[in-house]
């Protein structure tokens, strides 16, 4: 047998459907994200600050990663690597961890 001979496995139905809503609650969060990477840059009016400009990169970086990883995850599942595509399709929930991290223990917090 070759490799071309042997079955693929069929896609996973769940993924598939976590896949749509996740597509269209990127579509719905891109605006607000997008503004919210704008406005972050008056951020650093309130001094120089290593935190900050974190804040400035990671809120820049979010509507990046709010549209690459739906589209990054369809791509795995197209693929088939399940893993990979419910990391990817995750993955963009990592920013507001790190944001309301940031905002946390950064400067003023105390």
């Amino acid at each position: 047998m070759t490799e071309l001979d042997t079955p693929r496995p069929p896609r996973s139905k769940t993924l598939r459907l976590w896949l749509i809503i996740g597509s269209v609650v990127a579509v719905l969060a891109v605006v607000p994200a997008a503004f919210m990477g704008m406005m972050s840059v008056m951020a650093s009016d309130s001094g120089v600050n290593a935190w900050i400009y974190t804040f400035i990169y990671t809120s820049m970086t979010f509507p990046v990663a709010i549209v690459l990883g739906p589209v990054l995850a369809w791509i795995a599942y197209w693929l088939r690597k399940e893993r990979l595509s419910w990391i990817l399709l995750f993955l963009p929930l990592a920013w507001p961890i790190v944001i309301t991290a940031i905002l946390i223990a950064g400067p003023g917090a105390s």
